[in-house]
């Protein structure tokens, strides 16, 4: 009894290497473009509010941006039903560091109950 392995079809080969070269180039340019849009992400984190008085609320957060990038912001001071009392309207230059933290002061309405930053874009 003779024991013969399956003969691979000349040529098989060239498009197997084809297929996996492929496949890994374009693992890694995906990976390098989720990796280069996570970096260009503008990211805040609120740290304290203070509702000074009926009409002034200061709200304070952390904005993590590239520190090359100008950033408009807007910050919204609500009541207890949610109902937006105030509203501020924030440049924000561009700043040296990656993560910088602001306090900005919310003009009101009525008495707030809490403050939030609703959202920051690119200038």
């Amino acid at each position: 009894m003779s024991s013969q392995r399956p003969r691979i079809t000349p040529g098989t080969g060239k498009w197997w290497a084809l297929g996996i070269a492929f496949t890994l180039a374009f693992t890694g340019f995906a990976s390098w473009k989720v990796l280069s849009v996570a970096d260009q992400a503008i990211d805040v984190t609120l740290t304290a509010v203070s509702v000074v008085d009926d009409r002034t609320t200061v709200v304070t957060f952390d904005l993590h941006r590239p520190p090359a990038q100008a950033v408009v912001c807007t910050v919204q001071a609500q009541d207890q039903r949610k109902a937006v009392v105030g509203t501020v309207t924030v440049d924000l230059p561009p700043a040296t560091e990656r993560t910088t933290t602001h306090q900005v002061t919310v003009r009101t309405t009525t008495r707030a109950f809490t403050g939030l930053v609703h959202d920051c874009v690119r200038a």
